[in-house]
């Protein structure tokens, strides 16, 4: 048994040290196969481990930004949480450098996943801070589809201080999944950063008033359930929303706004 553990043991190592000592000339090579073949899942699984443990940080962000541009959804990015603490200062670096609005919220966005993957390191806080001002400043975009990433962002790093700028969001977007995704924001924070209990007193009222005025049914059901998740409520059921059953989500949307106006008084 213990010649057999030995032997997975120097294997592991021997793989790891592999990954490691991968150039970017290996790593092109190895991509224009997967592309010649047309990314096939299995092999592209297995690239995107090598990227992720490989030394190449630049090289993976190549790759990454090329993939966002073509959108051809290969997911490079998600093994970039393992180059640590080094992998998100090189962002923050190509973040201050970027003049593109479009790149500068994708790889603010990508910060921000990686964050999630590792708030048990110690500088997760210290990272957060750091990203939280180009998010501020990246919200102002026009364009609904990238503000929506920008919102989700906040959701998985802001701290309370930034709740203001989700009710905000969530009350007066133009765009109905900018106001969806911000009340869903608004409940990844306590998943994140913020205890709960200090989200539902400072967002009891402005979930009333968001759910009493959404014109948009769908969005209205998402802001039922990122409410009631907050609040430990049971107002309506999954099934109903995704069947967008009306009479069900204005029946449920009346028991909201009823408990949220009087939240805390």
């Amino acid at each position: 048994m213990s010649g057999s553990t030995d032997k997975i043991l120097k294997e592991l190592e021997a793989e790891q040290i592999r990954h490691m000592n991968l150039t970017k000339e290996d790593l092109q090579k190895s991509y224009n196969k997967l592309e010649e073949q047309n990314f096939p899942d299995t092999e592209r699984i297995k690239f995107i481990a090598d990227l992720g443990d490989c030394k190449e940080i630049e090289f993976h962000y190549e790759l990454v930004c090329k993939d966002w541009e073509e959108g051809k959804n290969l997911r490079l990015e998600s093994s970039f949480d393992k180059h640590g603490a080094e992998g998100l200062e090189f962002l923050f670096d190509r973040l201050a450098q970027s003049k593109d609005e479009k790149l500068r919220v994708f790889t603010a966005f990508l910060i921000a996943e990686i964050l999630t993957k590792l708030k048990h390191k110690n500088f997760y806080v210290t990272f957060c801070d750091k990203l939280i001002p180009v998010l501020a400043l990246l919200i102002e975009t026009k364009d609904s589809n990238l503000r929506q990433k920008v919102i989700i962002a906040f959701g998985w790093v802001g701290s309370s201080e930034e709740i203001d700028i989700l009710t905000r969001q969530m009350l007066s977007d133009n765009d109905a999944l900018c106001r969806t995704w911000s009340a869903t924001s608004l409940m990844q924070m306590s998943f994140h950063r913020v205890k709960t209990e200090i989200i539902k007193k400072e967002t009891a009222k402005s979930f009333a008033e968001a759910i009493e005025g959404e014109k948009d049914l769908y969005a209205c059901g998402i802001m039922i359930e990122a409410a009631q998740t907050l609040f430990g409520k049971k107002w309506l059921s999954s099934s109903a929303l995704e069947n967008r059953e009306v009479s069900k989500i204005e029946k449920a949307g009346k028991s909201a706004v009823r408990f949220l106006s009087k939240y805390g008084m």
